[in-house]
């Protein structure tokens, strides 16, 4: 496996990535001295409702770029999900201009942000899954790398001027622009009119990815949020401001290994599939877990030992409590970082009713849990977290169980 493409690619992507991880973590003791606990929790309280919202882009169509055999019907399935983008980001402006007055998201004028991000991020997606298609690793991660350089400067510039409310949002959306622009630039896509026959007939067959992939995603994107939700609803702004670093920092080592192996891992284990080479394929699925978990175990261990001594040390003094909250929530990072990759499986066997079933468990169970929590057993934060991580554990165990057996079938069945 280690001399194999697979890993080629991945220590592509994962280089790429991780100095894309390394510069706004190199960045954020400036930020943390540029920005206050409010500016983070409203930077935290934003995202989390713009990726709920992001959920939706493309009508989940781009995620199917990677399948078909035919580079035309690859071509129409992206230009598809770059209309339906279009047309979603539109009907959020809208929709956000006309009930202004009725939303309370606790974010106030920055909700009208959200719908822009939602287009950046919408046509970002489609064209990171053509470039893991055509397997130009090296593309995502230069692209990545643009992300953060403009983010960071955007960020750090902002700051300086005091533009400190919206800084680090504005900077976000700013280096999702630039990393796009790049993708587009890159790209071997020409513009070219596709008629709406050939867009409803990719539309049809791939209806499974809106059908079941838009909801069950939607439900567990919300529940991936929970946290800040819950933060946002029954916290303090200081708990989330917090909280929002902490989620910075976690957030770095999530990507930098978790989405960097996802997009090698789903390519690769999409060509076994197709290929039928399904003992391959399992054999691959096992080795691929047992990589996460030797890759996660000495961050968990950093981050459960480490957590306040070293938050306080890079980051300051007073964001001592950001590391406190990194060391109670290392297990379930570790139990994301080992078992979110590999729900690639479901996208690459096509089955996605499996994969709803268990967004909406955890949806349901994240929600009971931390809302009982909260409001009627009234649990401090630090407890909140404690519980919370249980949750993950079981819940992620399952995850992990429905994917080895959905692999398991395939090898049984050949």
């Amino acid at each position: 496996m280690l001399k194999s493409e697979f890993s080629k690619n991945v220590s592509s992507q994962i280089l790429g990535t991780g100095i894309a991880q390394a510069l706004p973590f190199l960045a954020t003791p400036v930020l943390t001295r540029l920005y206050t606990e409010s500016d983070f929790a409203a930077y935290t309280s934003f995202f989390a409702i713009a990726t709920i919202f992001a959920v939706a882009v493309g009508g989940k169509y781009q995620m199917a770029i990677v399948l078909p055999k035919s580079a035309k019907e690859a071509l129409r399935l992206f230009t598809l999900s770059l209309y339906i983008t279009f047309a979603y980001s539109l009907l959020l402006a809208l929709l956000t201009i006309l009930f202004y007055d009725f939303i309370d998201l606790n974010i106030g004028q920055l909700i009208y942000l959200v719908p822009l991000y939602v287009l950046f991020f919408g046509i970002w997606s489609a064209f990171i899954n053509l470039s893991i298609r055509e397997k130009t690793f090296k593309v995502n991660a230069y692209a990545k790398v643009l992300q953060s350089v403009g983010y960071i400067l955007t960020a750090i510039g902002l700051g300086i001027a005091k533009i400190a409310l919206y800084g680090l949002v504005l900077a976000k959306v700013t280096g999702t622009l630039f990393s796009w622009g790049y993708l587009f630039k890159k790209s071997l896509v020409k513009a070219r009119v596709v008629p709406v026959r050939k867009l409803k007939e990719v539309a049809k067959k791939y209806i499974d990815y809106p059908k079941y992939g838009v909801g069950p995603a939607f439900l567990n994107t919300i529940s991936s949020q929970a946290l800040i939700l819950i933060l946002s609803k029954y916290y303090t702004t200081d708990d989330l401001g917090h909280f929002g670093l902490t989620f910075m920092v976690l957030s770095a080592p999530l990507t930098l290994i978790g989405t960097s192996f996802k997009d090698v891992f789903y390519q690769r284990i999409a060509s076994l599939i197709s290929s039928e080479k399904y003992k391959e394929a399992l054999s691959f699925f096992k080795k691929s877990a047992w990589s996460l978990l030797v890759m996660g175990i000495p961050i968990c261990a950093i981050l459960y030992f480490f957590g306040e001594p070293i938050f306080s040390l890079v980051f300051g003094e007073r964001w001592s409590r950001s590391g406190v909250f990194a060391s109670i929530l290392a297990a379930s990072f570790l139990m994301k970082l080992v078992v979110s990759p590999l729900s690639s499986v479901f996208n690459a066997t096509n089955r996605l009713k499996v994969a709803m079933v268990w967004q909406v468990t955890y949806f349901i169970t994240t929600f009971l849990t931390l809302g009982l929590c909260a409001t009627v057993f009234n649990f401090d934060v630090e407890q909140l977290f404690y519980v919370f991580v249980v949750h993950e554990i079981v819940l992620y165990s399952l995850y992990y169980g429905l994917q080895y057996r959905t692999m398991r079938k395939f090898y049984l069945d050949a």
